[in-house]
């Protein structure tokens, strides 16, 4: 499938904050509200924002999910996008967090050459 530039910070800024566009995107909720919701359990669990350990605690704490691990298997983010057209997903790699809603990332870049990680499909 496809990706789209987006770029949900407020101010057009491409600063590291991918954690946060990843998450309003992926609840259709705004950049503000994704800041103040992340940041909370943040400052809970005396994490950044921005760490693996956090990004996956907070994803496994907040939402109903399921999580396919591609640790072992070289898939990149561009294949799960063919592989899973339907439905929205967080998807986790080396650095990197980005949403793709029916096959097409929405970010400020184009990551579907990186090796994932992780794919979170996330049930609003």
């Amino acid at each position: 499938m496809g990706y789209e530039y987006k770029n949900l910070n407020p101010k057009g800024l491409k600063v590291s904050d991918c954690t946060v566009r990843a998450f309003a995107m992926a609840h259709g909720i705004t950049w503000y509200e994704s800041f103040d919701i992340l940041s909370d359990y943040a400052r809970r669990e005396c994490l950044l924002i921005d760490d693996v350990p956090f990004i996956d605690r907070f994803l496994k704490s907040m939402y109903n999910y399921e999580c396919y691990k591609c640790k072992g298997e070289k898939i990149t983010v561009g294949e799960l996008c063919l592989k899973y057209r339907n439905g929205t997903y967080l998807i986790t790699m080396q650095g990197h967090i980005t949403c793709m809603i029916d096959g097409i990332i929405y970010d400020t870049w184009d990551p579907r050459d990186k090796y994932a990680w992780a794919i979170w499909k996330i049930y609003r």
